[in-house]
């Protein structure tokens, strides 16, 4: 059996003294009378404990939450990104189960020009839980609907019961009209996504700045900007943001493709480029837990956590395990024309 060397922590306290708790009465009473739970020798709570690989990640990941009690930090948006595969749902019809546990939160990675699904996900739910327990304290979360954002076909249905919520949510359907702008906030979510993948231009930017202050603009970047079609508007971050500022807007969402779904971490060299940038900005691709203090201090506006980080995956209430996908079965199997997304 191989070690587990990673560092296990209370999630209540935070500290790393903590034991098994033993069941007793099992056929092997000590061997397989557990049930994953340990018991923090420090506040005396039982709970199934955190993981971390590093103690930098476990003494950053308390540095920056703290008390379980404490509120949100109102001015830095921690944001952890929530890719729901819409498409396979758009098969089961009239909906007579709990959506919250059938639709998946996926990761997902950019691949062959397209965002695409990697994973089997969990449970929306058991996500939503996790992301809004005390102990994480998400600002927000931002659904992305990946049949919206790939073929232009959001499932509304399944949209309307997952933003039935109590906490922020910011979305996005894909944004490609003003009509999208309204469907997005017919939904009464706090912001509405207009990203550059699925811009053909910079048109849709000045559209929806006439008529909403809550819409944000995404900037998709792989070594340059990420447009529907190419050289539909400018390359480079700073000349975006630029036009940005002169419409209007105040404030970007920049995600870096090549780092998103990694969880490495946030590219320094790419945070330099973002930060040349004249407006807040917010932060994507490969952002883990760790990087928010630094991200905090380096002044950006928040950050896009990517969605399955082994911080996040230590909080589900279940032990959904996800099921990594080999990307060359992913292109054989059955898609959305086009767009690399299964549809079951």
């Amino acid at each position: 059996m191989v070690e587990d060397k990673r560092i296990k922590a209370c999630p209540y306290c935070g500290s790393i003294e903590i034991v098994p708790k033993i069941l007793f009465g099992g056929p092997l009473p000590g061997v397989d009378a557990k049930d994953g739970t340990y018991v923090c020798e420090n506040c005396g709570r039982e709970a199934v404990p955190l993981h971390f690989r590093s103690f930098d990640e476990w003494n950053a990941f308390f540095k920056d939450t703290g008390d379980a009690s404490k509120s949100i930090d109102s001015t830095f948006a921690r944001v952890p990104i929530v890719p729901i595969n819409t498409a396979a749902l758009f098969s089961l019809g009239k909906f007579d189960f709990p959506i919250g546990k059938t639709a998946k939160v996926v990761n997902i990675v950019w691949h062959n020009n397209s965002i695409v699904p990697r994973d089997d996900g969990v449970p929306f739910d058991t996500y939503w839980k996790a992301a809004f327990d005390k102990r994480y304290n998400a600002s927000a979360i931002l659904i992305m609907d990946l049949a919206g954002i790939a073929e232009a076909k959001p499932n509304f249905k399944v949209l309307k019961d997952l933003t039935k919520k109590k906490h922020e949510i910011w979305l996005d359907i894909g944004m490609r009209s003003i009509q999208d702008l309204f469907d997005s906030f017919a939904m009464e979510v706090s912001k509405a996504i207009a990203s550059t993948i699925t811009s053909t231009g910079l048109e849709i930017f000045n559209e929806v700045f006439e008529l909403s202050d809550r819409c944000l603009p995404c900037i998709y970047f792989d070594e340059e900007i990420v447009w529907a079609k190419k050289r539909a508007g400018p390359s480079k971050l700073k000349e975006m943001a630029k036009k940005l500022k002169s419409i209007g807007y105040g404030e970007m969402a920049v995600v870096d493709l090549r780092r998103l779904g990694t969880a490495n971490g946030v590219s320094r060299d790419f945070l330099a480029e973002t930060l040349a940038c004249d407006l807040d900005i917010y932060v994507g691709g490969g952002v883990i837990e760790t990087d928010l203090e630094f991200l905090k201090e380096k002044g950006v506006a928040g950050a896009f956590i990517d969605p399955h980080t082994p911080v996040i995956r230590s909080l589900f209430k279940s032990e959904e395990r996800l099921a990594p996908t080999d990307l060359r079965l992913l292109e054989k199997s059955k898609t959305i024309k086009g767009s690399g997304i299964p549809t079951d």
